[in-house]
Order: structure tokens, then C-alpha cells, then sequence
């Protein structure tokens, strides 16, 4: 029953050790930053509370290290922001279904939520098909969530439209979320920037990429097929070399683009290509915005 979920911590035992797994509670605990919530009351420090929080007169008084708990530690809602579509079918930088990548992410993260007690939904689709799952804090529940995305992420499947979702979200979901937005690798900045900085008055966003595979690394006898239009694509690129240069200097033009986009609006994002890299990069950006990096 829970297959997908009993892979996602396989990736986990596997990539993060015991003490590491401890710390990414405490990130993913801090990355709603409680201290913009209501202070509710005091409980012992632990392993990977920000040392922001330490009530150091309490402390002093008690005898020992006290933490200022705030009504957001104690229940929060993740949403799964997951567009999915056909562009999720192809194939990622590491050789990979994208879709594999996507189901990781989103499975790490819900299951670190569930962990922590809170609650996780998901939003998927695009204007005029929006599918919007109820919040349950289970792993049969997150198991459901999971074999959505793939059912979502056929060669078959509609096309996705992060932009469109983003706008959803921004009327329909109320209250302070965490939002976990994972974007097919291709988001024009300018169609998204505005939308995540009304997000990020009222949400937390952290932004998962997940890479294409670069057409210029593929072997010269390989097929390969724009999911999007289902055509193959021309081989234009490997043989000229004039047009190569140009497709490496926008795709690295588009990409810094973004990154600044992200820096700008205050979401913290990664990128991954293969399903490896999901985990500790994942450890790393709960880290940084542990930090308050």
C-alpha cells in the first residue's frame, strides 16, 4: 500500500545518517520561521532548533537551555504545489523519468511534514482542471498523493501551467502555508515573479526544480521526442555548432534569470537532475534556511 512511501525513506536511510535526519526535522520545523507567529510557551532545547529562539533569562532561571515555542511549531500545513502534465514524462538531466524526480521531492518533504504532525494536501493541474486533495497527516494519505503525481505525469497527460496554478493558489488558499512548488524546468521568471511575491506575504515557498536532459550530451543515434508536441526533434543542435552556442548561452541566460528571481522574492529553491541528488539537496536548502540564509 505504501510503495512509493517505503521508497522515499529507502532514499532517506540511505543518504542521510541518524543525527542528519534529526537536523532536517529541525529545518523543515524552522522553515516557516515561528518567531513571526504567536508566542505560545517554552520547552527544552533540542538537536536543531535555531539558537535564535533560546529564552536566555528563562534559561537562566530554570537551569537550563529553554526554547520560546510559537502556535506554528505546533501544527502547519504543507501543500504540495505539483503541475505535473506531460512535461513530467520526459526525461531529466541524469537520464531519468522527471517524474521519479518530482514524487522524491514531494515525498520527502511530505514525509518529514507527517513526522513533524502537520498535515499535507496538494494542489495539481491547471486552470480549468485544478485538483485540490483534502489535508491528512498519514502515510497512506501521502502514498495517495504520490501515485497521483505519476498518474498526472503521462506522455499522454494534459499539458501544466505552473504559472495559471500559482495564480490559483493566490485566491483560493487561505491561512500561512508552506508551499512546496515543484516547477518543470523551463519557468519563464517573469510569468511567475509577481504571483510568488504576493505568496510569500502570506506563505512559506520553497521551489524544487527538476532538470531537463541537455540535448547537447545525448548520444548523436538516440531519438529524442519533445513530450510536449510528442515530435521528434531535429538534430540541428549537434550539428551545428554555431546554433548550439547560442541554445548554451540562453538556457544559462534563463537559468541565472530565475535564480535571481527566486533570490528576489525570498523563495528558497534547488535543482535536481536525478533522484541521488534529491535527498542532500533538499538537507542542504532546509539547512540554509535553517540559518536564515
Amino acid at each position: 500500500m505504501t510503495r512509493l512511501v517505503h521508497k522515499v525513506k529507502g532514499k532517506l536511510s540511505i543518504h542521510v545518517r541518524r543525527r542528519s535526519v534529526a537536523l532536517l526535522d529541525g529545518g523543515y520545523a524552522s522553515v516557516h520561521k515561528g518567531r513571526s507567529m504567536d508566542f505560545d510557551d517554552l520547552r527544552e532545547y533540542a538537536v536543531g532548533d535555531d539558537i535564535r529562539d533560546i529564552d536566555w533569562k528563562a534559561s537562566a532561571r530554570h537551569g537550563s537551555m529553554l526554547i520560546k515555542r510559537y502556535v506554528a511549531e505546533r501544527h502547519f500545513s504543507l501543500i504540495i504545489v505539483m503541475p505535473a502534465g506531460r512535461e513530467m514524462a520526459a526525461t531529466a538531466a541524469g537520464g531519468e523519468p522527471k517524474r521519479e524526480i518530482a514524487v522524491l521531492a514531494a515525498g520527502v518533504l511530505g514525509w518529514l511534514a507527517i513526522r513533524h504532525g502537520d498535515d499535507v494536501a496538494m494542489i495539481s493541474g491547471a486552470p480549468g482542471r485544478i485538483h485540490a486533495t483534502r489535508a491528512r497527516s498519514s502515510e497512506g494519505h501521502l502514498e495517495h498523493l504520490l501515485q497521483e503525481t505519476l498518474a498526472r505525469s503521462q506522455p499522454d497527460s494534459p499539458s501544466s501551467d505552473l504559472p495559471g496554478l500559482l495564480r490559483h493558489i493566490t485566491r483560493n488558499v487561505k491561512g500561512r502555508k508552506v508551499l512546496l512548488v515543484v516547477a518543470d524546468d523551463g519557468v519563464e521568471p517573469a510569468e511567475v515573479e509577481d504571483t510568488l511575491r504576493s505568496l510569500r506575504l502570506r506563505h512559506e515557498v520553497i521551489w524544487v526544480d527538476v532538470a531537463d536532459l541537455d540535448p547537447l550530451g545525448v548520444d548523436p543515434e538516440t531519438l529524442v521526442r519533445d513530450v510536449a508536441v510528442d515530435h521528434p526533434l531535429p538534430d540541428l543542435l549537434l550539428s551545428d555548432r554555431e546554433l548550439a552556442a547560442a541554445f548554451t548561452r540562453s538556457e544559462s541566460t534563463r537559468r541565472h534569470d530565475i535564480e535571481a528571481m527566486l533570490r528576489r522574492t525570498d523563495v528558497s529553491s534547488a535543482r535536481a537532475g536525478h533522484t541521488d541528488e534529491v535527498v542532500p539537496m533538499i538537507v542542504k536548502m532546509l539547512e540554509r534556511r535553517r540559518r536564515g540564509r
